[in-house]
């Protein structure tokens, strides 16, 4: 009897019961559930992060090139393509045209560029010339904006319009408002000629 007794328990301690089993799976089932439950939530995240890191980036490097081009806007009237005289800064309902200094690397050191919103776009073209050409083609500069709105500093404060007395005239400043699509509008303000 004692020889039965340690042969079932010899028996038992060399494997585990159908109930140990369904444990053991219900448990390994349980943990990995979780895990996949929170490297789902981990991915989103990261996914979210870099698309506001991208959003981000590509704001900072708008700003950084309308800054250059604001300020270093030149007191210089141009000619428009029909050979109809432009003044330095002429503001348009969706963008804003500028003659700029500090283009190296050219002859007479200056560039004619245009700003403009085509309902879905910041874009920004260079003129070939500064009097008397068509832009050039347009760079995407800020995908995603849904609306703009701009206005300029004079001596009598901000404003929608730009009526210079003089065609060298500069605004002191220019405010640029963003509605990304998303319908959060961003604010950018700028000194001209800085």
């Amino acid at each position: 009897m004692k020889a039965a007794a340690t042969k079932a328990a010899a028996g038992r301690s060399a494997g585990f019961t159908l109930v140990e089993m369904l444990v053991a799976v219900l448990l390994f089932g349980l943990i990995a559930s979780i895990a996949t439950t929170l490297t789902i939530g981990a991915t989103r995240s990261f996914a979210a992060t870099d698309g506001l890191l991208s959003a981000l980036s590509n704001l900072e490097g708008t700003r950084a090139v309308l800054a250059a081009d604001l300020g270093q806007a030149a007191r210089r009237p141009s000619l428009a393509a029909d050979g109809k005289p432009m003044p330095a800064f002429l503001l348009l309902p969706e963008g804003f045209v500028l003659v700029r200094r500090g283009v190296g690397g050219t002859l007479p050191n200056v560039e004619k560029v245009a700003w403009g919103f085509d309902g879905e776009r910041l874009l920004r073209q260079s003129f070939p010339a500064i009097d008397g050409a068509q832009p050039g083609p347009a760079t995407v500069m800020l995908p995603g904006v849904s609306a703009i709105r701009i206005r300029v500093a004079s001596a009598s404060g901000w404003q929608d319009h730009w009526q210079p007395s003089r065609p060298e005239d500069l605004p002191q400043a220019v405010e640029i408002t963003l509605v990304r699509a998303d319908g959060l509008p961003v604010v950018l303000k700028f000194l001209v000629a800085a």
